[in-house]
């Protein structure tokens, strides 16, 4: 067959035919795909993260509020002087509950973002020391204790702590935001909570100093006060700054509207006089009115900023829906589209392809595994060459000429290669068919030579007088025989058939004894026949074979002082020879697998060579349907069992006689 391909007649190769759609599937699917996890997953994420850090922003900044405006009612009695339990049952309340409507939303914030677990937990932890706190402030507002006195003290750094540890929860969050107009919302408001809370430390801090320098009519102000009040108007100013560099035009402007009134004025007036160190000639009552004037400005501010923030989340949320549900729309139609094409271009082609492996699928395992077994038992050269001839029609897959393309040069393929198989078949048949010509060439050559050197040891033999045989020569004689039976080993294993070595049924005696005179070591065998039984002439003349490959192999891997026992007897219907040494033995493995090569033989190659009696003996004994089994312990012998069925049994009474001539006295 031509290698070059066929000129195809189709539009498009079948290659390009099925990965143009797959491709274009693909590519959707991915840009898509792309599209959808990096812009809608992730707006949609941020969107989620936005929204519930602006939950949490909100409950933070109701939290603070209320945490402030349970501190009012407390300056207000401060600046009042005393006078019995101030009303702060309704404010504490309300902190009570923003704390608990904190903790509500706690678990699902950490689910989210668990960084902020450890944060939150220290907040709880803080806001247990409020009632401790209260009841402190109680005692301040009812004159039983001072300023001075150490349980205030810690009580302002527990209500201190709280507020600082909300305002810093709220100063994080903008970094755990990826969306930057929600992270920029989330600063504002964390700056103007931190604002908030120093506005309030400032309306409680200098009210009550207020108070105090009323009372001792000073004129100027001390400077642990003015100290403190002057860095927390500066870290205001910071908070401040900072809230308009991230707030929107919208947030900024509801700032300024607040902050336009005559009470901030006066309070940023009065603040001013306090901080250059004099005291302001506003009251406190009138001082903490004016400060709460901003605190107020700041709460309206907030609440801006937490609308605004609440609009652009909103607006994320919608955003990212309707990228997603439109993005799984034309997921849907890209897919759907992809796999109609596909499935309609692979329902044509799947059945040129199922035509192309049914015939390879043929060939394989029907047409070549038949044409292989066929043409290995050939017994000439054109008889291999019908049965090649035979199995190249049957094995060549036909194509449609109209569509030309990569499916029939698959085809082709194919066929060349099973083409090529055949022929290599082929040729290892013809090679066989020659190797063993020759080999049975050689071996029947080898056999006349061997045969006349015996001849000559036979007529040395006729010329000495009894028992004047030497042993030399009976050892070359042994030797000879063995060489004799090493020719017809390879002459049987050529295909041929050896020499007859009876011509009618042999008595179970003269056969084992012609098998001990095939070795030479025939010696030390020692014989125990049990059985008077004759066998068939071509049987006995393999089982002669059989058994002195066996004896062989005994007498050479065992002792050369010690004997081999040679024993028959009757199993049923069967013959049972029984050849046992005290050789070094076989191990398991390689006990194995002789038996497997003498149940299951196989061709002659180089690896056998060294073992060719083995195979001799498997194929004769399958010949006949002998059984050979071979039984063994490492130090403790070999034991070779050799069954012989009732078919090979002759019924013909007469046999040989035995030989007295020179051959026997050898």
């Amino acid at each position: 067959m031509s290698r070059k391909a066929r000129q195809r007649t189709s539009r498009l190769p079948i290659r390009m035919q099925l990965m143009l759609p797959i491709a274009a599937a693909l590519m959707g699917m991915l840009v898509l795909g792309l599209f959808q996890t990096v812009s809608v997953w992730d707006e949609y994420q941020n969107a989620t993260d936005a929204e519930v850090l602006a939950g949490l922003s909100a409950d933070l900044n109701d939290a603070l509020e209320a945490h402030r405006m349970e501190a009012g009612p407390l300056v207000e009695s401060v600046i009042n002087g005393g006078g019995g339990q101030f009303d702060s049952a309704v404010a504490r309340r309300e902190t009570d509950w923003a704390f608990d409507r904190l903790e509500e939303a706690a678990p699902g914030v950490t689910s989210r973002f668990p960084d902020l677990e450890d944060d939150l937990e220290s907040l709880f932890t803080k806001a247990e020391g409020l009632e401790t706190a209260r009841a402190a402030f109680d005692r301040l507002a009812s004159g039983e204790a001072d300023f001075t006195d150490d349980d205030v003290a810690d009580a302002y750094l527990v209500y201190r702590d709280v507020a600082n540890k909300i305002v810093s929860i709220a100063a994080i969050l903008p970094r755990m935001v990826d969306d930057a107009g929600v992270a920029a919302h989330l600063d504002s408001l964390a700056a103007l909570m931190q604002a908030s809370r120093i506005a309030a430390e400032i309306q409680f801090t200098v009210s009550t100093d207020l108070v105090s320098l009323g009372e001792a009519q000073a004129v100027v102000v001390g400077r642990a006060e003015l100290s403190n009040v002057a860095y927390l108007s500066g870290n205001f100013d910071r908070q401040i700054t900072e809230f308009q560099a991230n707030a929107s035009s919208d947030t900024s402007a509801v700032y300024k509207a607040a902050m336009d009134s005559e009470d901030i004025e006066t309070a940023q007036e009065a603040l001013g006089v306090y901080v250059r160190g004099n005291v302001p000639t506003i009251s406190p009552q009138d001082f903490s009115n004016a400060q709460g004037s901003i605190i107020a400005a700041l709460d309206t501010s907030q609440e801006s900023v937490l609308d605004a923030m609440q609009v652009d989340v909103d607006e994320i949320r919608d955003a990212s829906s309707r990228t997603l549900l439109t993005t799984f729309a034309l997921v849907i139609v890209l897919a759907l589209t992809s796999i109609i094409s596909a499935a309609m271009l692979a329902r044509r082609i799947s059945l040129r392809v199922d035509g192309v492996r049914e015939a390879t699928l043929t060939a394989a395992y029907d047409t070549l595994p038949k044409t292989v077994a066929a043409v290995s038992q050939a017994a000439n050269a054109d008889e291999v060459d019908r049965l090649l001839q035979t199995a190249k029609r049957q094995t060549v897959m036909s194509t449609d000429s109209r569509y030309a393309d990569e499916l029939d040069s698959l085809a082709e393929a194919f066929s060349a290669a099973h083409h090529q198989a055949l022929r290599q078949t082929a040729n290892q048949a013809l090679l066989r068919i020659d190797v063993e010509a020759m080999m049975k060439t050689l071996a029947r050559r080898g056999q006349s030579l061997i045969r006349r050197q015996q001849q000559v040891m036979e007529s040395l033999v006729e010329q000495a007088p009894d028992h004047a045989v030497p042993d030399e020569w009976r050892s070359v004689y042994h030797l000879l025989a063995r060489m004799r039976r090493n020719e017809e080993n390879l002459l049987l294993l050529a295909g041929g058939d050896p020499q007859r070595r009876y011509n009618h049924p042999a008595n179970l005696d003269t056969i084992i004894r012609d098998a001990v005179a095939e070795i030479e070591d025939a010696g030390r065998v020692m014989v125990e026949n049990q059985v008077s039984a004759r066998l068939e002439t071509k049987p006995a003349g393999d089982l002669v074979r059989i058994l002195a490959e066996l004896l062989d192999n005994a007498a050479a891997y065992s002792p050369p002082t010690q004997s081999v026992r040679v024993t028959s007897r009757r199993s049923g219907s069967e013959i049972v020879i029984s050849i046992a040494d005290d050789g070094i033995g076989l191990a398991p493995e390689p006990m194995a697998a002789i038996n497997r090569r003498l149940a299951e033989p196989t061709q002659l190659n180089s690896e056998l060579t060294a073992t060719m009696g083995l195979l001799v003996v498997g194929r004769l004994a399958a010949e006949h349907s002998v059984s050979v089994q071979l039984h063994s312990t490492m130090g403790k012998g070999t034991l070779a069992l050799v069954r012989i069925p009732a078919s090979a049994h002759a019924e013909d009474p007469v046999g040989l006689s035995p030989d007295q001539g020179s051959a026997a006295r050898l």
